[in-house]
């Protein structure tokens, strides 16, 4: 079976983000299109993540291979002319190792 997979010429680049257990919310939301936190970088360009009142810092790691982020496209009538165009390539991933720490109030304004 072929598989045609077509890209555009310009194709965006996500990253992706790496945590070490579980992430839980108060309530049993699922989290899918939910903002979780604020992603920022120190002078190092190491990544820092902030959700609620906690910090995770991390790093950046290269992926050995890159992955690609595809969707299908269908004529609709037949199962046949299926197609699959590259929507995105992820290079990278922000990885959060270690176990949050609780912000206080002076750590935010080092920040």
């Amino acid at each position: 079976m072929q598989i045609v997979i077509q890209s555009t010429g310009n194709i965006t680049e996500y990253s992706m983000i790496e945590f070490q257990g579980d992430l839980e919310t108060k309530s049993e939301e699922a989290l899918g299109g939910k903002i979780i936190g604020d992603l920022h970088f120190n002078h190092e360009g190491n990544p820092i993540m902030i959700i609620g009142h906690h910090i995770l810092h991390g790093k950046v790691q290269d992926l050995d291979k890159p992955l690609v982020v595809i969707t299908k496209e269908n004529d609709g009538i037949s199962e046949i002319n299926v197609k699959y165009g590259v929507t995105a390539v992820i290079k990278r991933k922000f990885i959060f190792k270690t176990r949050p720490k609780p912000i206080v109030g002076e750590m935010i304004k080092k920040l």
